[in-house]
Parts: structure tokens; sequence; C-alpha cells
């Protein structure tokens, strides 16, 4: 699926972007800041490509500025039942900037909250990683209570309410170069070709709000 909005596009990642991912995900910037720190192998990715497809309790999208890609960011973890997600982000262009990390962001909560009824957004982050712990702070979210099993790692957690603050704070402060007062509609949403047939094969598994959704964009593509 690919999500357009607010001059970005959030692209489902598919398996020819795995060597991408992977090399970024191995340098030093952001591997430095990641919780788990060891360098992965193209076997390893493509093993956890297979449990993301397979188990879908984790959406990654690529994060495009002008056809170029300049991050990624996820929903991990996926609760469908207790609807909640646990998100993360991390950018490698040189190009990006705070505003497509605001903005990227915003897309993927938006999704998460007013698309998916989500009650909680989780992160995992590093005690030393001051400037992911701010910057998730900016966005609403708060330092939980809950002890993480990994003394370096604190939780943070992030409710609708949260976000819709968040959301009002950052047109108010007109902080990026959108009009962000109208929430991410269906109209926003496609499906690229490639993945009509998955599509298409994960449809029962998923709750009936969604499917309902994707049944319509495969419609709306003549697929169904």
């Amino acid at each position: 699926m690919i999500i357009r909005k607010y001059g970005i596009a959030l692209r489902e990642i598919q398996q020819e972007d795995l060597e991408l991912i992977r090399q970024h995900r191995n340098s030093d910037a952001i591997q430095s800041k990641m919780i788990f720190r060891e360098t992965i192998s193209r076997e390893q990715q493509i093993e956890w490509f297979k449990k993301v497809r397979s188990t879908l309790q984790d959406a990654y999208y690529l994060i495009y500025k002008n056809d170029v890609a300049m991050g990624l960011i996820n929903g991990m973890n996926i609760d469908h039942d207790a609807r909640t997600s646990e998100g993360g982000i991390f950018l490698w262009h040189p190009e990006a900037n705070y505003s497509i990390s605001i903005l990227a962001s915003i897309i993927l909560n938006d999704w998460n909250f007013f698309f998916n009824d989500f009650k909680y957004n989780y992160a995992q982050v590093l005690k030393s990683n001051k400037q992911a712990i701010s910057y998730n702070q900016f966005m609403g979210y708060k330092i939980s209570k809950r002890e993480h099993e990994n003394p370096e790692v604190l939780w943070m957690e992030q409710s609708k309410t949260d976000y819709e603050q968040f959301r009002k704070k950052v047109q108010a402060l007109n902080l990026v170069n959108f009009d962000i007062s109208k929430p991410l509609t269906k109209s926003d949403l496609s499906l690229e070709e490639s993945e009509v047939e998955y599509k298409k094969q994960i449809i029962q598994k998923l709750p009936e709000k969604q499917q309902k959704m994707y049944e319509d964009l495969l419609k709306e593509a003549g697929k169904l």
C-alpha cells in the first residue's frame, strides 16, 4: 500500500527494498541508536521480511520525498484485539529534515488512531538516546511506569488523546509547510500492482474495518 499525503509518501516495503534498508540499518549512525545493535546479514533480513509478511503484526514503510527514499517508519508488535502498536522511525538521507519526520509520523498515526481505532502507540527507546526521547515527548509520548526487561531501555506511550493534542500543536505553531487540518482519508491510499495478490491473500486475516478498506481499494483497481 502507498499512502500519499502532505507532499510525501509512505510505501509499504517489498522484497526489492530489503538490501537498501539493511545497508542503512547497519550504518554506524543508525545502528548505534538501536536496541538491537548487531550487524544484520542478508539471510537475517530475508527471514525478518518473511515474518513481517506472514504474521501481520508489523508494518514497515519507506518514506519518500520527490520519489527519493528518505528513511523508514514502522508500526510493529501490532495487537488488533488490544488496538495497540509500537512505533519507530529512522532517516538516512541528508535532505531528510525534521519536517519530513513529523509528517511521516502524522500520516502513520492518522492510520493507527483514525483508521484502525487504536488506543495506544508504544515505543522502546534507549535511555542514552536523548534525541529520540525528546522527539517522542514532543509528539505526546509519556515515559511509561512499565518496567523494561532491559535496564538500558525505557517504554514510552502515546494515547489517541495525546496524539490529537500533538496534531493541534503542530498546526498552531506552523511547524510544517502543509495544512494538516484534514486527517488521512481513503482517497490518500492506493495499491501497487505488485501488491494486489498479497493483499487478496491476507484480507480475511484483518479486522473488519481494514478488510472493507482493502476490498474497496481492490475494486477501484479493478482487481476484485
